[in-house]
Order: structure tokens, then C-alpha cells, then sequence
């Protein structure tokens, strides 16, 4: 293997991020800013203000075709045939045992063309059999083309948006795709994001993204890092892939059936194993510690008893305690706890999202 496999991208905001102090760690192949100081108060920022990650690691995929939405209505785990042109859809790739290989956000930018962005840990494989699936389809990865992704996120990101547009009737409906004219140029965003908060997700061009990070750090909108973006979107409950979503567990299991609409009837990568499948026998469920944080893979008991591990783990900076994810038996009722390298510390089982979603305010 040559030295350049090892070698860690760079978004175009890499100098960036230093020069404001960012911790600087490798992720998913990316040089990419875990925090600029602080975890915690970054994602305060984001809960009672407004703060913007760069997520440009992440995959961007365009696919263009006559017969676009039904063959990723085929290949995808969603219905993407009924997609209205100009907004955005959550749905799944699928594994034909319907294991889940990632989750995605699908961009209908017109009929014939849509805009896929997806993890970057999972970029090359989602590519080869997007690519092997979508046979006949013109298919593009623009992730490195020089431009990128900015999430925007929090209760002040619509004003920030307003702003940067000029337009103070601006005010998009959730899961909506739109351009704003700026000082820089005309500006494809859509009105998503990863927080549970009120946001939007920036796809500047290469000449576009540097003046528009300056100028969101000239409105006031806090740099926020990946550490900050995990708590956040496990207090939304969102699942993050690798934790509580990966090959073993499937839509059913995860809770998110709404990403697999008309699996019933659909002809689609998947479709005939979930059809098949008994009903599920495990469920995710939310627990919330007193002190020390779970990590994952740590067991969780129940009547001292181990009957799962942890998937995430995290402080969360809005309830002040530490909170995790588990997938357990149904049905199970107990006193839960947790192993802590032998110690089981006690732990309790609360409805899941930890903090109420306000991304559709």
C-alpha cells in the first residue's frame, strides 16, 4: 500500500480552523476540528444561539437520469419516486438482508437529478454500489471538488440566515432546498440538520465557502466541532452510523420505519427481507446516569443481569448528566445499570429524544 493512502484530507477551511484554535484531530480520513476550546459551550452556542460546524467531509454524490428517481427508489431503503423538486428526504441504504450499510438525505434538485449526501466513512462503499445500482446514470463525487457544507444550526440560524440573504420575510419550510443571493453569490442551502435544532445545511462552491465562513463568524455564529455535534445530535436522539445504526441492526430495529416509506409494496434493495422479518425483539431506549458518562460497549444490565451494550454516551450540556443509547429485549422491566469496568453503576431507562426536537419550528 503506498504512503498516500495515509494521508488525511483537508477541507478548504483547514487553515481556518486553526487560526481560530481548533483541536485538529483525523476522522473518517479528514483533518477536521473536534472543538476550539470547549465541548460543552459550543454546544450551548448552538442550543440558545447559533453556531455553524464544516461538515465538507461529508460525501457528495449527484446523480443525473431520465429515470433517476426510480432507480434510486430501487436502490435506496425510502420511496424516493414521490419526492417533490426542492426538498430533501431521509431514507437508507440497505443491505439485501436489510441491514443497515448507512443513512442518507436525498436532495431532488430537479426531476431528473438529485443530490445525495452521505458519511464519510462510508464515501467509497456507498459509492461502488450506488454506482453499481444506478446503472446507466450519470454519477458525479463532488466531495472534493472545492466547496463543501456548512451546517448552520440553532434558535438565531434563521435570523443568521436572514442576514446573509438580506430578505426579512426569509423563512423556508422544513426539509426545503432554495438559493438566497448573497455578497458572494447565489447560495444552495437546504433547511436540514443534525442538531434537532432549527437549521440549515450551506453548499458553497469553492469560491464561495471561505467569504461565507467569514462572514458567519462576522454575524456572532460560534465555531462548533465534532465533539459538540455528537452530544448534540445524541440528545435528538439522531442516530449516528457505527453506534446505534450499522449492518446487524435494521430500520425496524432503529426505530425508523419513516425511512423506509412504502416498504409494504415497493420493489427496492431490502424490500423482501424486511418484508419477511418477525417482528423485532429488541428496541433502542435512552438512559440517563448521575456521574460518570457510558461509553460504548459497555454492558448494560437489567436486574444484574446483562441484557445489551451502550451505543453512544455522552454529558449532555442541556440536562446537566450523562446519557446514553442501548438497544435491549422488549418487554424488559427492571432496575438498569451499568458496567463500569466491573462496577455496575445505576442507570434509568427514559423516553427517547432526550431534549425535544425544534427543528421544524
Amino acid at each position: 500500500m503506498s504512503t498516500q493512502a495515509f494521508q488525511l484530507l483537508s477541507t478548504p477551511l483547514h487553515q481556518k480552523h486553526i487560526d481560530l484554535g481548533g483541536k485538529i484531530v483525523p476522522f473518517a480520513g479528514w483533518s477536521m476540528p473536534v472543538d476550539y476550546g470547549s465541548i460543552l459551550n459550543e454546544a450551548k452556542a448552538v442550543r440558545n444561539d447559533a453556531g455553524v460546524f464544516d461538515v465538507s467531509h461529508m460525501a457528495r454524490f449527484v446523480f443525473r437520469g431520465a429515470d433517476i428517481a426510480e432507480k434510486l427508489d430501487h436502490a435506496l431503503g425510502g420511496c424516493i419516486t414521490d419526492q417533490p423538486i426542492g426538498m430533501a428526504r431521509y431514507t437508507m441504504l440497505l443491505q439485501y438482508d436489510a441491514g443497515i450499510l448507512d443513512d442518507l438525505l436525498t436532495y431532488r434538485i430537479a426531476d431528473d437529478e438529485f443530490m445525495l449526501v452521505v458519511n464519510a466513512a462510508n464515501r467509497e462503499r456507498d459509492w461502488e454500489l450506488l454506482t453499481e445500482r444506478l446503472s446507466g446514470i450519470e454519477c458525479s463525487d463532488l466531495t472534493e471538488d472545492g466547496g463543501g457544507i456548512l451546517a448552520l444550526q440553532g434558535p438565531e440560524s434563521l435570523n443568521v440566515m436572514r442576514k446573509l440573504s438580506g430578505d426579512a420575510n426569509f423563512a423556508p419550510d422544513f426539509l426545503a432546498l432554495g438559493e438566497i443571493e448573497t455578497e458572494f453569490g447565489t447560495l444552495f442551502f437546504a433547511r436540514t440538520g443534525y442538531t434537532g435544532e432549527h437549521g440549515y445545511e450551506l453548499f458553497p462552491s469553492a469560491e464561495q465557502i471561505v467569504p461565507l465562513w467569514t462572514a458567519l463568524m462576522s454575524l456572532d455564529v460560534a465555531p462548533v466541532g465534532l465533539g459538540s455535534r455528537d452530544i448534540l445530535r445524541l440528545e435528538a436522539a439522531l442516530p449516528l452510523y457505527g453506534h446505534e445504526i450499522h449492518e446487524k441492526i435494521t430500520p425496524f430495529d432503529a426505530k425508523l420505519r419513516f425511512g423506509v416509506r412504502g416498504w409494504k409494496t415497493r420493489d427496492f434493495v431490502g424490500g423482501d427481507a424486511l418484508r419477511a422479518l418477525p417482528e423485532t425483539a429488541v428496541h433502542l431506549i435512552g438512559l440517563s446516569c448521575e456521574k460518570r458518562i457510558p461509553r460504548e460497549g459497555y454492558s448494560v444490565m437489567c436486574n444484574g443481569e446483562v441484557v445489551g451494550t451502550i451505543c453512544s454516551g455522552a454529558m449532555s450540556v442541556v440536562l446537566g448528566h450523562p446519557i446514553a443509547t442501548a438497544y435491549v429485549p422488549k418487554n424488559i422491566d427492571g432496575d438498569f445499570s451499568i458496567d463500569f469496568r466491573g462496577k455496575p453503576l445505576a442507570a434509568n431507562c427514559v423516553a427517547l429524544p432526550f431534549v425535544p426536537h425544534r427543528s421544524r419550528d
